[in-house]
């Protein structure tokens, strides 16, 4: 009988192991590559506007340092980001990890408050009523 449980016991913990467990993760968070802007909310009005996938695009350029910014919104909103061009941009660190994107000719410093390898959060001062924009790639 205690052979039996045994062998129940191994067949369980061999059929509960996974390979997949084993396989790297890409956990090197970058700006680098397309993101999509799926939310914006904040500002005086305090809106929270949805946008679809793919809607609207920032695709960051770490080699060259360029932003390139698709933006087919074309409903009324409030503010849906940047509109479509090509912008220069830098991260400002001050500890060695992200801290401000700064989109020059833009005028509006980016606080990095969150970034994933599959998600993008940027304050724009969303204490001051600026916006909080959501990526997601």
């Amino acid at each position: 009988m205690k052979s039996k449980l045994y062998i129940l016991i191994l067949a369980l913990i061999t059929l509960g192991c996974n390979s997949d467990d084993d396989a790297q993760q890409d956990t090197n968070a970058t700006l680098n590559g397309s993101w999509s802007l799926i939310n914006v909310s904040g500002g005086f009005a305090g809106i929270d506007d949805d946008f679809e996938i793919g809607l609207i695009t920032w695709d960051f350029d770490n080699s060259n340092l360029k932003l390139t910014v698709t933006n087919n919104n074309t409903e009324e909103v409030i503010y849906d980001g940047l509109s479509s061009g090509y912008y220069d941009f830098q991260v400002l660190t001050t500890t060695g990890e992200v801290g401000y994107l700064v989109i020059h000719n833009h005028g509006i410093d980016h606080a990095i408050t969150t970034l994933t390898t599959s998600q993008l959060i940027l304050d724009e001062g969303v204490a001051a009523d600026g916006f909080l924009l959501t990526f997601s790639r």
